[in-house]
């Protein structure tokens, strides 16, 4: 299937220019923690690396700013094998989750998950990235179309279990990676959740290829892009008009970095399933039954933080050239609490760190796999958070990589607390 557009938009930035805005870290250190004013005043610690290394120059933006302007300046030897490793560690052991972005107030802080993520591409320019780990999973996606290395072919076998291969219809499940070669619970709730409600659905069927997500977290450019466009031009060509997928990461790359980046805009609207629930909620068409649990809830950071739209005055019409205004359109917070507290039965609590200020899972950034030791620490703390609430049964996500990790941890520690994927507990709901 050839491109339409024969020339699309490039509109990555080099860390040259970026530098205009980490250059204005005011090397304060409050990206080190969560903190609100209240009342009551609040605060916490906010970044799974620094919090596991205990080194100050791994945490935050902060450190992230000295890292660049030293990669800038030439002021470490990035030829030295031992400078090449530390510096590897130090860019890419980050879960690039954005913690720190919500603290900072400068004008710094529209740019840091972008800066962050360019400056891993210029280290993989110069051969000092991506990860082994990255490195490996990179080669899976552009043989098999996923990091796991499965067959392409398998990728929708979890579908036989639920109904035929359909791939028309005015919505279109784009199931991600995850969801259909490790969760395959997550996936099949929700083609549960989306037949019970009567949607007209199909699949990609082998048409679906990674998102493109974990390369472009790597630093990668080049390799994602051919998956975006590929993506992009089977979405476009079959007339869905909606386009719902479960999976955090997946819902990022395709509601915003598809156009952001490459300017390649999917015709049909893009729903994360906590979207796609609420709209049907505000219609009177979701009918949940009782589902008695106590349950807490996780933001996923490429839902919540990596989604927040930031007014930047670029032009010096309002404040100064470049200056950061405010978040005009935050992520989605309220929107999956929402659908979540609106099943009969369950107990809601929240814990203490959440929306803008949750604390990641420790899974993203490629560090599962880079680092796992890392995400499983991180995790551990999650659960521990959650474990702190009286009586907490359920630790409710909308994301298959967050259960994973999360999942994860809580089987390491012991825990009582179940890791879940929201679309479950709603497939339960609507199953009585």
């Amino acid at each position: 299937m050839g491109r339409k557009v024969i020339q699309m938009a490039d509109n990555f930035k080099d860390l040259k220019w970026y530098s205009q805005f980490f250059r204005k870290c005011s090397k304060c250190g409050t990206c080190k923690s969560a903190y609100s004013y209240g009342p009551p005043p609040t605060n916490a610690s906010i970044c799974p690396q620094g919090d596991y290394f205990k080194l100050d120059s791994y945490y935050g933006s902060r450190a992230k700013s000295f890292l660049g302007q030293a990669i800038l300046e030439n002021r470490v030897d990035l030829t030295d094998p031992a400078v090449q490793e530390d510096m590897q560690k130090a860019v890419f052991s980050c879960t690039v989750c954005g913690g720190c972005q919500t603290q900072c107030q400068l004008d710094y802080k529209p740019w840091i998950i972008d800066y962050i993520e360019e400056m891993r591409h210029n280290l993989v320019n110069r051969g000092i990235g991506p990860t082994k780990a990255e490195k490996i999973y990179q080669d899976k996606v552009i043989k098999d179309h996923n990091p796991y290395g499965e067959t392409h072919s398998s990728r929708f076998n979890w579908l036989k279990d639920v109904r035929d291969l359909k791939t028309d219809g005015n919505t279109v499940y784009f199931a991600g990676c995850t969801a259909s070669y490790r969760r395959t619970e997550i996936a099949k709730s929700t083609a549960s959740v989306l037949t019970k409600l009567g949607e007209d659905w199909g699949v990609m069927g082998e048409n679906e290829y990674c998102c493109g997500s974990p390369l472009l977290r790597a630093g990668l450019r080049e390799e994602p892009q051919k998956l975006a466009e590929h993506n992009v031009d089977y979405l476009n060509d079959h007339g869905f008009k909606t386009i719902v997928t479960a999976c955090a990461g997946c819902y990022k790359v395709l509601a915003k970095e598809y156009e952001k980046w490459w300017g390649l805009k999917l015709k049909a609207k893009v729903l994360h399933t906590a979207e796609y629930l609420e709209e049907k909620m505000k219609k009177g068409e979701l009918k949940l039954s009782n589902v008695p649990a106590t349950v807490t809830y996780h933001d996923p950071c490429h839902m919540g933080r990596h989604m927040n739209h930031y007014e930047v005055d670029m032009d010096g019409k309002k404040q100064w050239k470049g200056s950061y205004i405010q978040i005009d359109k935050p992520g989605l917070y309220e929107t999956p609490r929402n659908v979540l507290k609106a099943i009969p039965g369950i107990q809601f609590k929240e814990m203490y760190r959440n929306r803008d200020n949750s604390y990641c899972c420790g899974a993203g950034g490629g560090i599962k796999a880079s680092y796992p030791d890392v995400a499983l620490e991180t995790a551990k703390t999650r659960i521990k958070e959650a474990e702190g609430l009286d009586s907490v049964q359920k630790m409710v996500t909308p994301c298959p990589f967050c259960v994973t990790n999360l999942g994860d941890a809580s089987r390491a520690l012991g825990s009582k607390v179940e890791v879940v994927d929201l679309i479950q507990l709603v497939d339960q709901a609507l199953k009585k």
